[in-house]
């Protein structure tokens, strides 16, 4: 899960931050948005897509 976040640090870009929202909409009610920068050097057991 995290080949392109390993690329982008080998390309020098730093930090890298994952962004995701969740809701219905602006227009359908409420929205949560939320960004995380994880050390690219170590891993999060258990990571998975919230789609899976």
């Amino acid at each position: 899960m995290y080949s392109i976040e390993r690329d982008l640090a080998r390309e020098g870009a730093s930090p890298v931050a994952g962004v995701d929202e969740a809701g219905r909409g602006p227009l359908a009610g409420p929205v949560v948005a939320a960004a995380v920068v994880l050390d690219h050097r170590n891993t999060v057991t258990g990571l998975a897509h919230s789609k899976k």
